[in-house]
C-alpha cells in the first residue's frame, strides 16, 4: 500500500480566493487551483478542516520542565521582542504560552526529508504523516517525492490505525531508545522490540571463549544465557572483557567522531579497524557494535577505493546485519547493493558474479517497496547496478 500525502502552505491575502468547494483552502488563482501536483480529490474537501496545525499535539506542559528548551524559547521570544517591537499587537507574538505551543507543534511533529540517496535534506511538517504512531520496529516507512511524501507498508495492516512508523534513525539498546524518545517525544514506548527483552540481548551477543558459538547477554545487567551450541556460561573473566569491549567502543566513538568532522577517512578506517580486531575476539559477529563497525569499515575503504575490502565486509553484513536490524531498510538495500556492485569489480569468474546477483535482487526488493517502483531512488539503484555491470 502507498498513500501519498502533500501538504503546501499558502499566507492568506488580499489577491488570495477562497476555494467555494471546501470554504477552507486559499489559491492565488484558478491554474494555482488546478494544480495537479497538490490538487485533492473532491471527497477530501469536508474533511480538510478535521486535521489543521491546531490539532496537532504539543505537550507544551512537559517542555515547561525540559531546561534546555525554556531557554531556546527565551532566546526566541527575545528576537521576536526585537524584530517587532513597534508593530501593532506585537505583544501577541511574544507570548510565551503560544510561543512555547507553536514551537511544540512543530518540534514533536516534525518529519525528516530524505533524498533520493538517502541524504537528508532538511524537516517538513506533514500533518497526515505526524499522526502515525512510532513503533521501533515499525511495519511502514517514509520516502519522498520532493515535497511529496510517501507512505510504503513492508506488511499486510488491515487499516491505517495501525501503520506505525520509527521516529530514531538508528535501532538501539532498549533503555537508551525509551530514554530518548521520552526526552524528544514525551512518551514510554510499549512497542514490541521495547517489551521482548531478546532483541536487546541479540544486539549484545558475545562470542563464546570455548566454541566460538553464541551466548546472548542482557546489555545492562549483564546477565547471559548458555552458549546455544556447548551450553557453558560466561565466567566473570568473559563478562569483565565483554565491559572493556564496551567503553572501548565508546572511548573510539569520540574518535571516530572527531575524524569524520575533517573528512579523514583514512583515520577513520584505521580507527575502525584496531576496534574491529578487538572486539571479534570478545562480541559475536551479530553482537551490533561489530556490526556497526563492520559497516564503517566497509564503507570507509569504499570511500577510499579499496573495494575487496569493502567488498568482505559488506558481503559478511548481508548476513549479519539482519539479525539485530530490520529487513525492510534502505540501509539494509544499501549494504545489499555495494555487496553486488563491488563484488562485480573484485569477481571476475560469470559464476561468481551469478551468485551475487541474489543481493541484488533482494536490494531492489527492498526498495520497490520502500519507495515503489515508479520513485527516483529504485530508478538511482538500477543505474547504479547497470554501471557497475559496465565497469572493466
Amino acid at each position: 500500500m502507498t498513500a501519498p500525502f502533500t501538504h503546501h502552505f499558502r499566507l492568506q491575502g488580499p489577491t488570495l480566493k477562497r476555494c467555494t468547494g471546501c470554504g477552507f483552502s486559499w489559491y492565488c488563482g484558478k491554474e494555482c487551483q488546478h494544480d495537479k501536483s497538490w490538487n485533492l480529490p473532491s471527497d477530501a474537501f469536508p474533511i480538510l478542516p478535521n486535521r489543521t496545525f491546531t490539532n496537532l499535539m504539543h505537550h507544551w506542559e512537559e517542555i515547561q520542565n525540559d531546561p534546555a528548551e525554556m531557554e531556546f524559547l527565551e532566546v526566541m521570544s527575545s528576537y521576536f521582542y526585537k524584530t517587532f517591537k513597534g508593530i501593532a499587537d506585537y505583544g501577541d507574538l511574544i507570548d510565551m504560552d503560544q510561543l512555547g505551543v507553536i514551537h511544540g507543534r512543530i518540534r514533536i511533529n516534525n518529519m525528516t526529508i530524505f533524498g533520493t540517496y538517502g541524504d537528508k535534506l532538511g524537516v517538513g511538517l506533514y500533518l497526515s504523516g505526524s499522526s502515525l504512531d512510532h513503533a521501533c520496529l515499525p511495519n511502514a516507512c517514509p520516502s519522498f517525492s520532493g515535497t511529496l511524501l510517501n507512505i510504503h507498508t513492508t506488511e499486510s495492516v488491515d487499516c491505517f490505525d495501525n501503520l506505525r512508523l520509527s521516529y530514531l534513525d538508528k535501532l538501539y539498546f532498549s533503555k537508551p531508545r525509551r530514554e530518548m524518545l521520552q526526552k524528544r517525544y514525551y512518551f514510554d514506548c510499549l512497542c514490541r522490540a521495547c517489551v521482548d527483552e531478546s532483541l536487546d540481548k541479540r544486539m549484545n551477543s558475545v562470542r563464546c571463549s570455548n566454541c566460538d558459538g553464541v551466548i546472548l547477554m542482557e546489555p545492562f545487567s549483564f546477565e547471559s544465557e548458555p552458549c546455544q551450541k556447548c551450553a557453558q556460561s560466561c565466567s566473570e573473566k568473559d563478562v569483565e572483557n565483554v565491559r572493556q569491549m564496551l567503553e572501548l567502543g565508546r572511548h573510539t566513538q569520540i574518535l571516530l567522531s572527531e575524524a569524520k568532522k575533517s573528512d579523514d577517512h583514512r583515520r577513520v578506517l584505521s580507527l575502525s579497524e584496531e576496534l574491529n580486531s578487538k572486539l571479534r575476539k570478545v562480541l559475536h559477529p551479530f553482537n551490533s557494535l561489530v556490526i556497526s563497525t563492520s559497516l564503517q569499515i566497509a564503507c570507509s575503504a569504499d570511500i577510499l577505493g579499496q573495494y575487496a575490502k569493502a567488498f568482505a565486509h559488506f558481503s559478511e553484513l548481508s548476513t549479519t546485519y539482519t539479525k539485530v536490524h530490520p529487513f525492510w531498510t534502505f540501509q539494509n538495500a544499501e549494504i545489499l547493493m555495494k555487496c553486488t556492485t563491488r563484488g562485480l569489480i573484485v569477481k571476475t569468474a560469470p559464476k561468481e558474479q551469478l551468485e551475487l546477483l541474489k543481493h541484488f535482487v533482494e536490494a531492489m526488493k527492498i526498495v520497490s517497496v520502500c519507495a515503489g517502483r515508479d520513485s527516483p531512488t529504485f530508478a538511482y539503484y538500477k543505474k547504479f547496478y547497470e554501471d557497475c555491470r559496465e565497469a572493466p
